[in-house]
């Protein structure tokens, strides 16, 4: 037997309370969506480690200027071989500490 379908107009969350909420909440999404994607960073995979590339992406430095931070022990890094990976937690803590 076959279910019937809910009307999409029953499948949509309950409006917010205000219009700024809305704003802000689509905002927030497409933030987020944009941070996901210029990392490369999937849903599924949810990535807590970054290379030093993406790292950089994400304080908008260069590559060369995060191996200087970790060389000078500004940032943490985790070590595997020679690769050095940054969590998103010490970078977004970073970020905290050195703004203005």
């Amino acid at each position: 037997m076959r279910e019937a379908a809910v009307p999409p107009a029953k499948m949509r969350p309950a409006s917010p309370s205000s219009p700024a909420d809305a704003f802000s909440r689509v905002i927030a999404e497409a933030v987020e969506s944009g941070v996901r994607k210029a990392l490369n960073v999937s849903e599924a995979t949810n990535r807590r480690l970054l290379s030093a590339e993406e790292a950089a992406a994400y304080l908008a430095l260069s590559k060369r200027e995060i191996y200087n931070m970790i060389a000078n022990r500004q940032l943490p890094a985790v070590t595997r071989g020679r690769r050095k990976m940054l969590d998103l937690r010490d970078l977004d803590q970073w970020i905290e500490q050195n703004k203005a």
